[in-house]
């Protein structure tokens, strides 16, 4: 039986979501410690050339915005999240995929 993050995966039509650093992912969301002992977020495509306008979170990033950054990939996507309990905690993506569980059958059929 599959785990639910691969069950997310499947359903938002990528290949993998994964808390086992690669470089190979095609988007990495992890927290990262500032020189200053500041916890920082980052939601990234490009790790080694951060975009602080856009990749750098100084408040954790909503379930919402990560899902929604992840819909944009490409279907062959790998996904490195370094914490699902902070970044895709189990009850919030069992509540995501029992709401869409239709409209993802829907799409699959089609």
């Amino acid at each position: 039986m599959n785990d639910i993050y691969t069950q997310l995966a499947k359903a938002l039509n990528i290949a993998k979501i994964t808390e086992e650093y690669t470089t190979y992912a095609d988007l990495q969301i992890s927290e990262y410690m500032t020189a200053d002992n500041y916890d920082i977020h980052v939601m990234t495509n490009e790790p080694m050339s951060l975009m602080w306008d856009t990749h750098v979170y100084h408040y954790q990033p909503s379930f919402n915005d990560i899902i929604d950054r992840i819909k944009d990939l490409d279907e062959d996507a790998i996904v490195y999240v370094s914490d699902f309990e902070t970044y895709l905690p189990e009850y919030e993506v069992a509540d995501y995929l029992e709401q869409h569980e239709e409209e993802l059958q829907d799409e699959h059929e089609a």
